[in-house]
């Protein structure tokens, strides 16, 4: 699984996170949260003074004249590691640069007082890209002990190829592969063109933004009605076959995988202890059902297990997510 992560080249790296690594193993972890001026320092995301330079007189190709023109900028960084300029991208006149200070002041602003916590940030693409999140304050709790986190992301780029954007996502971005997970997988949205003045657009973003808490609700609300009710094995069985439904035409060595499949999902649901504090409900079915997706399914080829298994718990795209999805939707319709 790329993660993008920007390389410097005294081999540091430009990421850093709270309390926790990311999955990827770089950068710099703090032993707790850090404030927007640690954060920027420890993952190399300080003092880049993005700007533009003017592209100014070009040489056409063709009649070998020169062409000269006010409309045509290139984004230039000052490299944090080796202070030497480095272009990032071409943009036009309009192009209104965005220094990853700026971004989190805007997430210290847009959260006021609330207790967020800075939780990661970093460098993608050779700085082309950048992410902040926060951790948001309270996480959700399901029947007093299972913690959803929630986060504010902030992503802005430098090479002129996208918008700012911050999402309120249950994602941790920690590379370039939650990125794309974080923006698919968000409980609200707030976008703003390289083009206008972001910092005069708290009160619009926290319009945007203010979905967050609903959102939190309406899931804990939703896992709350499956922990409250009761599953017995036979009806777990039901509902495994519903999802993972065997072809009448199958071959024997896919009834065997079926098989094997379905005698994991009933030992994390039975005995697996996991399970223990929630046992025999639809909200352990669901657990389940995600924890032998994330943690035992069997992992193929010669790539590394963890790095496999990462990916599929990470992206919201893949089948497993799919996967996931569809068990909520059985178990909270049924």
């Amino acid at each position: 699984m790329a993660h993008e992560i920007e390389m410097f080249a005294n081999g540091s790296a430009g990421f850093a996170a709270a309390g926790k690594p990311g999955w990827h193993g770089l950068g710099y972890t703090a032993f707790g949260p850090m404030t927007a001026e640690e954060l920027l320092a420890n993952a190399h995301l300080a003092g880049w003074n993005v700007r533009k330079v003017p592209v100014g007189q070009v040489t056409d190709p063709v009649t070998g004249l020169p062409v000269v023109t006010d409309e045509d900028f290139l984004v230039v960084r000052t490299n944090p590691v080796t202070g030497q300029p480095e272009r990032l991208g071409r943009v036009g006149r309009d192009y209104q640069v965005l220094q990853n200070e700026d971004v989190t002041a805007f997430l210290q602003t847009l959260v006021d007082e609330s207790g967020a916590v800075f939780d990661t940030g970093g460098s993608l693409n050779g700085g082309r890209r950048v992410f902040v999140t926060m951790r948001l304050p309270e996480p959700l709790m399901v029947g007093g002990f299972d913690q959803v986190d929630l986060y504010l992301a902030a992503f802005s780029r430098h090479d002129g190829w996208g918008s700012f954007v911050t999402v309120a996502t249950p994602v941790r971005v920690v590379c370039a592969n939650t990125e794309r997970a974080a923006l698919a997988n968000h409980a609200s949205k707030f976008t703003v063109r390289h083009t206008g003045n972001v910092a005069g657009r708290i009160a619009e973003a926290r319009e945007a933004l203010k979905l967050t808490w609903k959102h939190g609700e309406a899931f804990a609300a939703e896992a709350e009605k499956l922990l409250a009710v009761a599953m017995e094995v036979k009806e777990f069985r039901q509902f495994t076959a519903r999802l993972h439904p065997l072809p009448a035409d199958a071959k024997e060595l896919a009834r065997r995988n079926h098989d094997l499949t379905m005698r994991e999902l009933e030992y994390l649901f039975t005995t697996a202890p996991t399970q223990e504090p929630i046992r025999n409900t639809r909200w352990a079915a669901y657990n389940a059902v995600t924890e032998r997706l994330d943690h035992k399914s069997p992992v193929f080829g010669s790539r590394d297990v963890a790095t496999v298994r990462a990916e599929r718990a990470l992206l919201d795209d893949h089948d497993n997510a799919k996967i996931k999805a569809r068990a909520f939707r059985l178990l909270a319709t049924a």
